[in-house]
C-alpha cells in the first residue's frame, strides 16, 4: 500500500512538473559599446559589448564587428562579446558592433592619433631608468660581497635585512615601471612593440636581482630563509 502511495506521488508531480511552463530568458532589446575611444597608429584598444537586460542570452558568434574605415581602425575579432581595435593611420572611423538577425546596433566613433616624439623620448627615459637600477643591482651584489658578518644572531640579522630591504626596493621600482608602461599599453598609448621592449628589459633585471638575492642567502648560510 505504501509502495502504491509513494508510486502515485511520483506520477503526479512528474505530471505537475510538466504542466508548469518553462522560463525562456528575455530576448536582447539593446546592446552598447564600452571602451576607450582613442588609439595612436599601430596600437590596440579593446571595445566590450554590453547587452540589455543582463538575463538576455546571445551567443558570442552572432555579435558581429565591423569598421567603416578599416585602413584607419581595424576591427581584428570580428565575431565576439568583445573585440580589438588597431589603429592603422591617422583619422577617425564609426565601429558598430550588432546582433545577428536582429535589428539591435550600436555605433561608436574611434579616434587614431599619431604617436607622439613624447612618447618615443618617454621611451628612451624608461629605459634609461631600467639600466640605472641594473647598476644599482650590481654594486649591491659588491656591496655584499664584501661585507663582514656580525658575530651575533641579531646583529646578522639586522645585516641581512639591510640588504634584503634594498633587493625588494629596487624589485618594487621595477613593478611599478612595468605596471604603468602596461596601462599605456591597455590604453592604446603605445604600441606592443614599445610596451615588450621595456618588459623584456625589467624581466632581465628582475631575473639578475634575483641572482641578487640568492648570493645574499648564500652569504648568510641561509640563516634567514
Amino acid at each position: 500500500m505504501k509502495k502504491r502511495l509513494m508510486a502515485g506521488l511520483l506520477v503526479f508531480t512528474m505530471i505537475i512538473s510538466s504542466a508548469m511552463p518553462v522560463m525562456a530568458a528575455p530576448r536582447a532589446r539593446k546592446i552598447y559599446i564600452e571602451g576607450k575611444r582613442t588609439v595612436t597608429v599601430g596600437s590596440t584598444i579593446k571595445l566590450d559589448s554590453e547587452i540589455r537586460p543582463d538575463e538576455a542570452e546571445v551567443r558570442d558568434r552572432n555579435i558581429i564587428w565591423t569598421s567603416s574605415k578599416p585602413s584607419v581602425a581595424k576591427v581584428l575579432k570580428k565575431r565576439d562579446d568583445d573585440t580589438k581595435i588597431k589603429g592603422m593611420k591617422a583619422g577617425t572611423a564609426t565601429i558598430t558592433v550588432r546582433i545577428k538577425g536582429t535589428s539591435i546596433k550600436k555605433k561608436c566613433k574611434i579616434t587614431v592619433k599619431k604617436a607622439s616624439k613624447k612618447t618615443t623620448a618617454d621611451l628612451n627615459a624608461a629605459i634609461k631608468k631600467i639600466d640605472q637600477y641594473k647598476a644599482d643591482a650590481k654594486a649591491l651584489k659588491t656591496q655584499i660581497s664584501n661585507i663582514q658578518l656580525s658575530e651575533t644572531f641579531q646583529q646578522r640579522r639586522t645585516q641581512y635585512h639591510t640588504y634584503k630591504n634594498k633587493i625588494d626596493a629596487i624589485d618594487d621600482k621595477l613593478g611599478r615601471l612595468e605596471d604603468k608602461w602596461e596601462d599605456k599599453y591597455d590604453y592604446g598609448k603605445i604600441t606592443y612593440s614599445k610596451y615588450r621592449k621595456v618588459e623584456k628589459k625589467v624581466e632581465a633585471v628582475e631575473d639578475y636581482l634575483e641572482t641578487v638575492e640568492d648570493y645574499l642567502e648564500q652569504k648568510f648560510n641561509y640563516e634567514f630563509d
